[in-house]
């Protein structure tokens, strides 16, 4: 017999060990155990289990409904009774959810093909802060005054904010943090050092999991696929089988082609028989895409492919045109396939645009967000310098990007502002909106050819949103207009994007023949306009 659990909550994560009856000399590579479990309506969900140091196997599992769920554990050396015949249960209650995740499941790919839903339909919006270096995240130790934690301060501090992703990486830069494998000649792992997880990662996993966020976890840098795709593979089963309980996107690796032309195709086939052990590894299914290198267009490789289920863009920190043209390109040419903006822009880096290097604001993380999102992204991650990369001081983070530290970074406003962007989207029906810049006209030409709003509207635009940016040239003349919509009256409300509140321009404004005026902006600043044709029906 095996052990009884109880959970306390579906989508909550338990644990059960066995015991193996005999010694292995690689227990890392020389068997696989796997745990089946039924569930209430004969749901079955299958769980790998993972070798946890000595004779040791752990298992986690979530239950996705209340109930008694039966299991049975099987290992690919069926001579060792403690790893095969296992039987058990895991008894789930019906209490009140903890958090989002709790309340509503893992995620998934929604039915339009634009966005992430929970797996009861609830729409996920993605807010993510980035996190590669989250490893070395101090736990009991913080230079931040009235913080006794760098790393629990730091999730506590993004919760607090509205975000809804932490964004990581296992295997940071260099040395420091990461595990410590050993390799044989043509770098196939022997052993895994169980030490370091249980100690380091486990506990960093478990805290972003309780406080409901999502973990967009990488398993390494691009270059980890070099001549060790084996490796890799396994590696990837690993994670899967220690973390695949807790609400994940598995982003597989940093920049995952890498820049070297000679080695890209190498590098993105060598992923992709990762993001297929992944998939095939992990009975919940969820969300699998990996972090893209900064190109224009948006790279296509892995598109139309089961093996990944959304796009991670990296439109990079100024080394790029960062025009929208090249999301809206994008979405049309993968249509079924979610769009996040991954990487742009962190607040507080020093920019490598063309033209110059400058310090980026909460104006210009502001701006590429809200852009990235009114061009049909369905999610934004952000990054603050010194948190991305966990400088604990201006020594330690002093880099190509800057010095600033991680307790000053994770204080920029631009988080803040970021949150503000999530709840006003989230207060709409935004899953139903879509790019749409021909409800936009002007008569200014400079509005017209250079800085025209990015506009999301639904079907009949009857909601209309329009962002427009620090260039948009209010009050130089010329009419501006949203064309063809489709309600008799609208509420006309501009968005302080700095404080989140909503600003009443018209309670009742209404259209002529299909066109409503769009107002001046209140400052030269960028603001949101919301054009609601539902208010004055409801």
């Amino acid at each position: 017999m095996g052990a009884a659990l109880r959970v306390a909550h579906p989508w909550e994560t338990g644990e059960i060990a066995f015991e193996s009856h005999r010694e292995y000399p690689h227990p890392y590579l020389d068997v696989e155990v796997e745990v089946e479990f039924v569930g209430p309506g004969g749901e079955v969900i299958r769980r790998p289990a993972f070798w946890d140091g000595s004779r040791t196997w752990r298992v986690r599992f979530a239950p996705t409904r209340p109930g008694t769920w039966r299991y049975r554990v099987a290992s690919t050396d069926p001579t060792d009774k403690g790893l095969n015949g296992c039987v058990g249960e895991v008894v789930c209650a019906d209490e009140a959810a903890a958090h989002r995740f709790g309340a509503h499941g893992f995620l998934r790919k929604g039915p339009t093909g634009r966005h992430l839903v929970h797996a009861d339909g609830t729409p996920f919006f993605w807010l993510g802060d980035t996190h590669w270096r989250f490893a070395w995240e101090r736990w009991d130790e913080s230079n931040k005054d009235g913080w006794d934690s760098q790393f629990r301060g730091t999730v506590d501090r993004r919760v607090e904010q509205g975000f809804t992703v932490y964004q990581t990486n296992v295997m940071s830069f260099h040395e420091r943090g990461q595990p410590s494998p050993s390799w044989l000649p043509g770098r196939e792992f022997v052993e895994i050092d169980v030490g370091y997880f249980q100690s380091t990662l486990d506990p960093r996993m478990a805290y972003i999991a309780g406080r409901g966020l999502l973990n967009a976890l990488g398993l390494a840098w691009y270059a980890a696929i070099d001549d060790a795709e084996p490796a890799m593979v396994r590696y990837g089963r690993y994670l899967v089988a220690r973390y695949g309980s807790y609400p994940i996107v598995w982003t597989l690796a940093g920049e995952v082609s890498g820049y070297d032309q000679d080695r890209r195709s190498a590098r993105v086939d060598g992923w992709r028989e990762v993001a297929l052990a992944i998939r095939d590894a992990d009975g919940y299914d969820q969300p699998r895409t990996a972090h893209l290198t900064a190109e224009r267009p948006i790279p296509s490789y892995f598109q139309g492919e089961d093996r990944l289920t959304l796009t991670l863009s990296q439109y990079g920190h100024g080394d790029l045109d960062l025009s929208t043209s090249h999301y809206r390109e994008h979405l049309a040419a993968n249509p079924d396939t979610p769009l996040v903006e991954g990487e742009s822009m962190y607040e507080g880096l020093t920019s490598v645009e063309w033209a110059a290097r400058r310090t980026v604001t909460d104006t210009m993380v502001r701006q590429v967000a809200y852009r990235a999102i009114q061009s049909g992204c369905c999610g934004y991650t952000y990054g603050a310098q010194g948190c991305w990369n966990a400088a604990w001081d201006r020594h330690d983070g002093a880099s190509l990007w800057g010095d600033l530290p991680w307790h000053e970074g994770v204080d920029l406003p631009g988080a803040e502002q970021l949150g503000y962007l999530r709840r006003f989207y989230e207060s709409l029906d935004w899953t139903a909106l879509r790019p749409d810049r021909a409800c936009f006209r002007t008569t200014n030409a400079f509005n017209a050819t250079f800085y025209a709003p990015d506009v999301l509207a639904d079907e009949r635009r009857r909601t209309v949103v329009a962002y427009f940016g620090e260039t948009y040239r209010s009050g130089e003349g010329g009419e501006a207009a949203f064309v063809g919509v489709g309600a008799d009256s609208y509420r006309l409300q501009w968005l302080d994007r700095r404080t989140g509140k909503l600003t009443l321009v018209d309670d009742q404004a209404t259209p002529r023949d299909g066109v409503l005026a769009v107002p001046a902006k209140p400052d030269p600043a960028d603001w949101l306009l919301w054009a609601d044709g539902e208010a004055n029906v409801r």
